[in-house]
């Protein structure tokens, strides 16, 4: 038991994930929260266990389902995919029993995601990338008017919309099902900004309130947003045409023009090998941070931006 009237209890799922279960004395939504799908991402960890802490104090109504890290295995190393099968379980949802990856993707969709009423995901850019600090969801699928309404309680200052979401997801799995989901980035690098954590932290609690789980107290109340929309597919953005090392020279969350200068690939004798460019008007989601890049590894990725929450 926690204190107060808060009930604690765990349980150990496939690869050693533990999904922590909090359950409020009065009847509320469930909401399952995710931190650490990718062993590289500590921010969604270590905002998950604070916000575990805090609940545990608080006068929480229904139940929050956590599970951070959500892959153990790959955490440990500290690496994007699992050691275990080179699995990337931001790919591998709903799961089968195919291999450790997938049976983890199994047991996060039938233990954690199937049955709550709202699903949070909290990412980050991982050591490699970087990205602004944002929330998204799908725009385009049940549950999407309830996903928005979490979108504006976590209140961050740039918001992706995406009319569809590849497969793998945790996002589609909630799509599939009605439920309504948000994921939220911030910059990434390997280390933790306590701004980015303390926002992550402040948001899930907002969140929380907005759906009735917490009292009211905790909704906040931020400055307009930007919304910005597209596909939202990280894994097929701007690639580099060949080995080398990639000099950024915009900044994630500007808004640049078509042909923009984006970066500069150089070989590793010191020669211009190529300038990356905007292929369109966009606002850079995604850039890549290390330098050392390898033919087909993604540079940077681009949404549209749009004047009103789509």
């Amino acid at each position: 038991m926690g204190m107060g009237s808060v009930r604690v209890t765990r349980t150990v799922l496939p690869g050693d994930a533990v999904m922590t279960t909090l359950e409020g004395a009065e009847p509320g939504p469930t909401v399952a929260l995710l931190g650490g799908v990718h062993g590289d991402e500590d921010e969604g960890v270590l905002a998950v266990r604070r916000l575990l802490n805090l609940l545990n104090r608080e006068e929480l109504a229904g139940r929050v389902k956590a599970v951070a890290p959500a892959n153990p295995v790959a955490w440990d190393a500290g690496t994007r995919v699992s050691p275990l099968d080179d699995g990337n379980l931001a790919r591998s949802f709903p799961g089968d029993g195919s291999g450790p990856t997938a049976a983890l993707a199994s047991a996060l969709t039938s233990d954690l995601i199937d049955g709550a009423d709202l699903l949070i995901d909290l990412h980050s850019a991982g050591v490699a990338y970087r990205m602004p600090l944002f929330c998204g969801f799908v725009g385009n699928v049940p549950g999407a008017e309830r996903s928005r309404r979490a979108a504006e309680a976590f209140g961050a200052p740039l918001v992706w919309v995406h009319p569809t979401v590849g497969p793998g997801r945790s996002l589609t799995v909630a799509a599939e099902r009605g439920i309504p989901a948000l994921y939220a980035e911030c910059s990434g690098g390997g280390g933790i900004r306590s701004d980015e954590l303390d926002f992550y932290v402040l948001g899930v609690l907002s969140v929380l309130a907005e759906f009735g789980a917490l009292p009211a107290r905790h909704r906040r109340f931020p400055s307009p947003m930007r919304w910005v929309h597209g596909g939202g597919d990280l894994d097929f953005g701007g690639q580099a045409a060949q080995h080398g090392l990639f000099v950024s020279v915009c900044e994630v969350g500007e808004e640049i023009a078509e042909g923009a200068e984006i970066g500069r690939m150089f070989g590793y004798d010191g020669d211009l090998l190529e300038v990356v460019r905007a292929p369109r008007r966009g606002v850079v989601m995604f850039l890549r941070r290390r330098a050392r890049t390898r033919a087909g590894e993604v540079l940077f990725a681009m949404s549209e931006a749009t004047e009103t929450p789509l």
